[in-house]
This record gives structure tokens, sequence and C-alpha cells, in this order.
């Protein structure tokens, strides 16, 4: 019995890789995928097409700066740039690129930096870092607002505050630029890729307001080679704690105790600058923040928690994280980045750059690029996390298509070098790439 269940399960799965290959789009000899991707990520950003870029309404500001992406990647690319793949990606990255300049052009940049800043500075100077009692309307800017991470890193934004903004603005920028730069050549993509995906609107809203998100992120991509790094991520947030159940799967006990005796020195040795009172008020502004939420519902951001009863969002959180256990290796590391975002009791943007590894095990290059294109932008950035689940289940294959990012690899987190193919791979064939596992 147990025997024919898992036969149904693996049937199942490769079925599921079937369809996600894209394969069957066809109507005769014409393939259907990339128009239809295309089609869907023009839909999912109707409500931009009006706004004005320069003057000029973003619709027809795309086409135009499409056309161009093409012509420049004709020069880069060469033959793997004349394929309808690479029209696809041609105007994709243009929406990004627009979005990005709109949303670049909005004020109030940083907020989430100058809440840390704003924060440690009252703590230095005897005020409190935590909320002392639930909120009833948003902060009235970003100095008011109060920190959400634990004690430890108060000193170091404490330091940052007694240096120049300028300087503090350009620095942390360009280190949360290098971080997620970094992250993606560690999940093995090329330099090209990892350079393109720094346009990635979630990845540009968590530079612009600031957030760490990009650090956290690059610890998580870290942990296949350092699994403490796990157990350091959970001092920003937490649901980046979620993935560290991934270091107690795989065994990796001395990565786990490597990670919590880092974490352990961090608070002892700040202990006598922030005192044992600050633990207490971390953990109290952390329920006052949760009660906030009721009252300003604005603060779940994109979190299922505003939509859902308490005990059925933290019901489904858990299973997202059970499901994510049944996976061993990279693929259940995938599995819990994704658990962690819907576990996220604050959910913004930058959040859903953790579901990035989970659609990089797709493999067909179209379907990696309609995702990435048709969930970019706001509440569609749930197709991210959708995706994501989809791929995990499936069963894996090897990267397949000119333009997918981990082409000539096993897939993310690749054991070995990325290898540039010597000419270009069938795009959109049945069962184009061979099964991995």
């Amino acid at each position: 019995m147990l025997l024919k269940l898992n036969a149904t399960v693996l049937a199942g799965r490769s079925r599921l890789s079937e369809v996600l290959a894209l394969g069957w789009l066809r109507a005769g000899a014409v393939t259907l995928a990339v128009p239809l991707a295309g089609a869907l990520t023009v839909w999912n950003s109707l409500d931009q097409l009006g706004r004005p870029v320069l003057g000029v309404p973003l619709a027809l500001w795309w086409p135009v700066l499409g056309i161009a992406a093409v012509a420049a990647g004709s020069i880069v690319l060469g033959e793997r740039a004349r394929t309808p793949a690479a029209l696809l990606f041609a105007q994709i990255l243009a929406l990004w690129l627009l979005y990005d300049f709109l949303y670049l052009r909005q004020g109030n940049h940083l907020y989430d930096l100058n809440v840390y800043l704003g924060s440690a500075a009252r703590w230095l100077y005897g005020g409190s870092a935590y909320l002392t009692a639930p909120l009833g309307a948003w902060p009235d800017g970003p100095r008011s607002d109060y920190f959400l991470y634990p004690p430890p890193l108060l000193p170091f934004f404490a330091l940052l505050d007694q240096l120049p903004d300028t300087l503090v603005a350009a620095g942390w920028t360009a280190a949360m630029i290098a971080c997620a730069y970094q992250a993606f050549r560690l999940l093995g993509l090329s330099r090209g890729w990892s350079l393109a995906l720094l346009a990635f609107p979630p990845v540009v809203i968590g530079f612009e307001s600031g957030n760490v998100a990009s650090l956290t992120f690059l610890l998580f991509v870290a942990s296949v080679r350092a699994g403490g790094t796990l157990v350091v991520d959970g001092l920003f947030k937490v649901q980046a704690g979620v993935p560290v159940l991934w270091l107690v799967r795989e065994r990796r006990f001395r990565a786990l105790a490597a990670g919590a005796v880092v974490v352990a020195l961090l608070v002892l040795v700040t202990l006598p600058i922030v005192g044992a009172d600050s633990w207490r008020a971390w953990w109290d502004g952390l329920q006052y923040r949760s009660a906030s939420q009721l009252e300003v519902p604005a603060l779940f951001g994109y979190s299922y928690a505003q939509e859902l009863p308490a005990a059925a969002y933290a019901a489904l959180s858990a299973g997202f994280v059970g499901l994510a256990l049944l996976f061993r290796g990279r693929r259940g590391l995938a599995a819990l980045g994704l658990a962690s975002v819907f576990a996220s009791p604050a959910l913004w943007p930058h959040g859903f750059v953790f579901a990035l590894p989970a659609i990089l095990l797709l493999e067909s290059d179209v379907a990696v690029l309609g995702v990435l294109g048709a969930g970019s932008l706001n509440q569609n950035m749930w197709l991210l996390f959708l995706a994501g689940w989809l791929s995990v289940l499936a069963a894996r294959r090897r990267p397949a298509g000119a333009l997918h990012p981990l082409l000539g690899t096993e897939g993310p987190w690749p054991r070995r070098l990325q290898l540039r193919p010597p000419r270009l791979t069938p795009t959109l064939s049945r069962g184009a790439g061979s099964p991995v596992d």
C-alpha cells in the first residue's frame, strides 16, 4: 500500500513537471507559451499603463524601452537573443525599469533605515526604542516609528546615527545592493542575471526603503555553505527563523550549534550595553505591535494575517512549514523560504524575494520569465509564492531554455560552476530537461 502511494506521488510530481515545462502550450508548430506569458504580464500591469513617465504614459514607453532592450540584448547575448524568450525578457525588463523609475521618484526614501536610526537614537539618549503601548495610527514619520529587532542590534544603529546622514544613506544602500548581488551569485546566477535581478521590483523596493531584506536574504542563501547563517538571520526578523528548521531536517547540528554560539556571544557582549530590561521591552513591543495591527490594518502589509482568523492563519503557516519539511536538500531550503513568506506577520514586497530560489527550480526559461514578469508588481507578487510551491512539488528537472537564469547547472545552489552552453538549448521541447534527483 505504501509503495503504491509512493509511486502515485512520484507519478504526480512527474506529470506536474511536464505541465510546468510548458511544452504542451502549442497550436500545431507554433509555441503559445511566450505570447501567453507576455499577455499575462501586461494584464497584471494594466493599472500601471496610464502612469506618466516624464510626461508620457508608461504604455507608450514600454514598447520603446522593450525594443531598446532587444537591441542591447542582441549585442550582449548574440544567438540567444534571437529567440521568443528573449523578446519576453526584454518586455519584462522594460517593465521593471519603468516601474522602478516611478517608484524611486516617490518621496520618503529609506523609511526603514530611518526607523532603525531613530529608534536607536531614542534608546541612546534614554528613551524607548520599542513600543510602550499599541498604536492608534501610523507613526508621523520614520524617526517616530519603533524598532522591531532584538536589542543586540541597537548599539550598531546608534553608532550609525552618529555619522553624517548622506554617508550613512549611501553606504547602507550600497551595502544592501552588494548583499543582493552576492546572494544571486551564491544561488548560481551569472553576473548578467545577477545584475538584471537588481532591477526586480521587490528587490528595488527593499533598497528604496533601506530595509535589511537583502542582508537577510544573503544569510538565507549562504546557509547552503555555512548553515549557521540561518540562526543569525533570526536576529532580524521573526519569520527568518523558520528556515532554521532546515538545519535540523538535514542533521546539520554543528552548523546549528555554530550559529547559536555566534548569537549567544553577540547577546553576551551587548548585554552590559543594552541591559536586561531592553529584552523585556523588545518582547512587550512585539505584543504591542501585534495589537497595533488590529487598529491600523495597513501595518499588516500584504500578509494574510490580516485576511484570516488568527487560528486559521497559524494553522496554515504551520502547514506550509510541515509541507516544506517533507523535502530534503536544497529543495527543502527553497520550500522553507516560501513558508517564511506566508508566516510573515507583516509582509512587504521585499519579503517575496525569499520565493526566488523556489521559482528558479522551474525547468522552462519561459515559465521563470513569465512568473517574474506577471508576479513583479503589488498583490500580484503572491504569484511568486504560488509558482514557487508548484515548482517545489514538481519532480526536479534540469533548467532548460536559452534564457533560463541557471542554464548549465542542476538548479539553485549548484554544486558545480555554471557552464555556458555552446549552442542554443531547445526552449520548450517536451522533456527538454532531464530529471535530477
